[in-house]
């Protein structure tokens, strides 16, 4: 086995360009973990038994929104959904009681406010600017008929409730700039270069400069991938093309650094990006060939391409990868200038498929610990140890919320400690 580890780390030594910047932005972000290296217990539920006004017909609990220890929790109340501010660390509330947004929504700005859209809630309608320590509603504001709303910066970001217009507002209520689009639009931001990623209902992107509203890059039929350090922008259909564009001083470059052809990027949230052939290219080949590449740069890092390897798609998740070979085991490496691999991990046990990483998803990754999950359990892979180091069980979704691990399960929301 050592052989084969030995083979591969020389097939793999290509470094094709310096290492990459270090991460920007959000500190625990593109499937980043904080330490779980064992095995997590629960540190608080919260949901249909301590939320106030909480409507059991309604959906989940969710974690709208969040800024520093305080999270805004979202759940089903009356017509639409309630928001209420808790202490990340234990769940408690930090607001007597909830706002019951209605059909509206709330989110922070990143200098801490809470602005809330209420329509048909429990006050009347209009857009609020909230007290983020009580939970106090400042007075209303014009509501411009908002249904979803996200911070962008000093701003917040809101889209009326058939989708089509969006419009940025200051905390004191200054409409800054609004725009229409031709189809239902969901906002998105991009704080390592200051963006709003606009997604239409037509899969276009529209990349907009929050502050004034103005295009700073736009693509048809597209997906647009954010990475510490820039953007991969994939093309839709057999081509195969993607665009690279980079991060430079808090700002979005829109003249690409680089264009792949005939390849594609693999899904889930990472550090850098993972790109291997699509379509006739690769036909004929007869293993897999993978090339890791930081967007801000020219040239890609390093490239791997061995006999063993199998041509689908690996699993790109935080700090690490793990490519696919033939015989079912998995080659782990780490996502950083050199491509180091950090071990192997065996072929899936047939009589466990919540445990075979090619069933599941990737939830996010800590030092050598890769986890991942399905809708059944958390699996956290010791990938030096080529071992299971802990699993959860869960009876519905797992996610990474800025570096912790949250269960939503039903009509409850848990933080893993």
């Amino acid at each position: 086995m050592m052989v084969l580890i030995a083979a591969m780390v020389a097939s793999v030594g290509l470094v094709l360009a310096q290492a990459p910047d270090p991460p920007q932005g959000r500190g625990y972000g593109f499937g980043q973990l904080r330490d779980y290296a064992d095995r997590p217990d629960t540190a608080w539920t919260r949901g249909i038994d301590d939320l106030p006004g909480f409507s059991s017909s309604g959906g989940p609990v969710t974690v709208a929104d969040t800024h520093g220890s305080t999270w805004l929790l979202a759940y089903p109340s009356g017509l639409g959904r309630a928001f209420l501010a808790v202490n990340r660390f234990d769940g408690t509330s930090r607001w007597d009681k909830p706002i019951v947004a209605g059909l509206g929504s709330c989110a922070f700005d990143s200098g801490a406010h809470v602005g809330c859209a209420v329509k048909v809630g429990d006050v009347p309608d209009g857009f609020y600017l909230v007290d983020p320590g009580s939970g106090a509603l400042g007075p209303p504001q014009p509501l411009e008929d908002t249904g979803r709303m996200i911070g962008a910066g000093k701003d917040f970001i809101r889209v009326n409730q058939v989708g089509y217009r969006v419009s940025a507002t200051s905390p004191g209520g200054t409409t800054t700039w609004s725009r229409t689009f031709a189809d239902s639009a969901t906002p998105a931001y991009l704080p390592e270069a200051d963006l709003v990623d606009v997604k239409l209902a037509d899969a276009s992107h529209i990349l907009l400069d929050p502050h004034t509203g103005a295009t700073r890059l736009s693509c048809t039929t597209c997906t647009v991938t954010a990475y510490p350090t820039g953007l991969a922008v994939s093309q839709a259909g057999d081509s195969g093309v993607v665009d690279f564009y980079a991060f430079s001083a808090g700002k979005l470059v829109t003249k690409p650094t680089h264009t792949s052809r005939s390849m594609q990027v693999s899904a889930g949230p990472a550090t850098l990006a993972v790109v291997g052939g699509t379509g006739l290219a690769t036909v004929s080949e007869t293993h897999g060939r993978f090339e890791i590449r930081d967007p801000a740069k020219p040239k890609g890092l390093w490239s791997v391409a061995d006999d063993s390897l199998s041509k689908g798609r690996p699993m790109a998740c935080g700090r690490l990868v793990a490519f696919g070979r033939k015989d079912a085991t998995r080659v782990v490496m780490r996502l950083d200038g050199k491509g180091t691999v950090v071990g192997h991990l065996p072929a899936p046990d047939r009589q466990r498929p919540d445990t075979s990483i090619a069933e599941l998803r990737c939830v996010g990754s800590f030092g050598d610990l890769l986890v991942v999950a399905n809708d059944n359990q958390i699996t956290a892979f010791d990938t030096a140890a080529g071992r299971i180091r802990w699993e959860v069980p869960v009876n519905g979704t797992a996610q990474n919320v800025d570096g912790h691990l949250v269960l939503r399960q039903g009509a409850t929301i848990s933080l893993l400690r």
